[in-house]
């Protein structure tokens, strides 16, 4: 039997997650991005797997945290991730919650890269070529094309996606456990997570100081010293100043918000940052 070859029950559940996963996108939070969703696509199957109710809701609420991916990609992490649950179900896994969050969070931000440059930026570039070509010429097959050319490799990437995701979790997450291996790979995920925080920071965080001076004769430029020291470091340290607010002095979000539009407002006035 091929190794992907799945029973009638776990087919079922692999075609649950590719169509629940559909409405990921729809369920956007500016907390959680597609964390929502992502615990929705597997709440049936979390639910048959979990008969307390304790057990069911801890799943529930490890399922929904922040994560963030591409689209194409979400059944394939959500296979593995429903693959550690059913073993957890069968005999509880040593720091499960530590471990799903790692899987997620260390595989999100390779693949949303993967699939952002590839989908986003190959394959729909290509199949809108294709299509204004043919759509610039009155010809009914321009947009029938792109919508072909895009989206039979997306989903099929999504369906099969899951089935790997599914039957690799399946195979190797009880083997992993008793080894240690799966402690080794969630601790080397979330360093990998961690990287890619840092990295989206400095990309996405613009926080600079403006604070200019001559001194003996020569400019001093604030923010060229920081640089110096570490390219990017208030960004860095505004995220995660808000982390331990967040994590440690339980501030709400709302509040960080307006607390962040304040700051801004008030740095800028005083031309101490831009």
């Amino acid at each position: 039997m091929s190794k992907l070859a799945l029973t009638k029950e776990e087919r079922k559940d692999v075609n649950s997650i590719f169509w629940r996963g559909l409405t990921a996108m729809a369920e956007l939070t500016y907390v959680r991005l597609q964390g929502p969703g992502f615990g929705w696509t597997l709440k049936p199957l979390l639910r048959k797997l979990y008969k307390n109710d304790d057990d069911y809701y801890a799943a529930l609420e490890r399922n929904v945290m922040y994560f963030n991916t591409n689209p194409a990609f979400l059944p394939f992490i959500h296979g593995i991730v429903y693959s550690m649950e059913k073993e957890n179900a069968k005999k509880p896994l040593d720091n499960i919650n530590e471990s799903v969050n790692g899987i997620k969070v260390g595989l999100m931000g390779p693949l949303a890269g993967l699939g952002d440059s590839f989908f986003t930026g190959t394959i729909r570039v290509i199949a809108a070529g294709v299509a204004m070509s043919l759509a610039q010429k009155g010809n009914l097959l321009g947009p029938i094309l792109f919508l072909l050319i895009y989206h039979l490799p997306f989903f099929f990437v999504r369906y099969y996606g899951g089935v790997v995701g599914y039957k690799l979790g399946a195979n190797y997450i009880s083997e992993a456990q008793e080894s240690g291996l799966l402690q080794s790979i969630t601790k080397g995920c979330s360093m990998l997570g961690l990287m890619m925080i840092g990295a989206m920071t400095y990309l996405n965080v613009p926080f600079k100081l403006t604070v200019k001076a001559t001194l003996a004769k020569q400019k001093f430029v604030l923010q060229d010293i920081l640089d110096q020291i570490l390219p990017g470091l208030l960004p860095l340290a505004l995220v995660w100043i808000c982390i331990w607010l967040l994590r440690k002095k339980n501030v709400s979000v709302t509040k960080l918000l307006v607390g962040i539009i304040i700051l801004s407002v008030i740095l800028g006035g005083l031309g101490i940052a831009g």
